[in-house]
């Protein structure tokens, strides 16, 4: 009578679900450890890893460094980290926020999430690149004290010259364009950038026209893109 009754005590301690975590536990004990794979996290040569590890060491240096950090960014998308140049470029952009070349950082972002194909958000940090690239314009800086403003004015130097501005405008209406298309990048690549090329007019400097076998102006040829 005592050892049934000691039975049915363990029993009620000792369930199927304890027997099977002992069961797992003695497995993982007993068993030989597995054989661990490991890999560079970054594509290239030695080289390659250096560069990338002394552009980060740069933008940790210097966070308020735009044009460090749009570096760390393109490097990091040359080698496939395209995630981890989302990252760094947007804290980048958020740690820098005081920087003149903010500009270059929130650029930085917009184009490593045009690489990840994910075109809404790189819109909204171009549109604020673009803003901070302003912002930089009217404020100024020290380079543009060193260097001068033009007859007019206007700054050509400085924290966002205004040949870098006139680029992202081209950037960033080309991809407003292929956003109001809705089309898919993911699934039309094509078709976003065509739309994303309809922002932007053709203009014809002259030459041979083929279609009608006939010059459409003296002393001029090929064709240009103009917004």
């Amino acid at each position: 009578m005592a050892s049934v009754q000691g039975a049915m005590e363990l029993r009620r301690y000792v369930g199927l679900v304890d027997l099977g975590i002992a069961a797992v536990v003695a497995v993982a004990i007993l068993l030989p450890p597995r054989e661990m794979y490991a890999s560079e996290a970054i594509k290239g040569d030695e080289p390659a890893h250096f560069a990338v590890a002394l552009a980060e060491a740069r933008t940790i240096a210097r966070p308020g460094d735009g044009q460090a950090v749009e570096d760390f960014a393109r490097r990091l998308g040359e080698a496939g980290m395209k995630d981890w140049a989302v990252e760094a470029s947007v804290a980048a952009s958020e740690l820098g926020k005081d920087s003149p070349s903010r500009w270059r950082s929130l650029l930085a972002a917009s184009v490593a999430f045009v690489d990840r194909l994910d075109v809404v958000p790189a819109l909204d940090y171009a549109n604020r690149a673009l803003a901070a690239c302003e912002s930089a314009r009217e404020k100024g800086d020290a380079g543009d004290a060193a260097h001068g403003a033009t007859s007019s004015g206007s700054m050509t130097r400085g924290a966002c010259p205004s040949w870098e501005e006139v680029r992202m405008r081209l950037y960033q209406q080309h991809l407003d364009a292929g956003v109001r298309s809705g089309i898919d990048p993911h699934r039309d690549p094509r078709g976003f950038r065509k739309a994303g090329e309809s922002a932007l007019r053709q203009i014809r400097l002259g030459g041979h026209d083929t279609e009608r076998g006939s010059n459409t102006g003296p002393g001029s040829a090929g064709s240009a893109s103009a917004p």
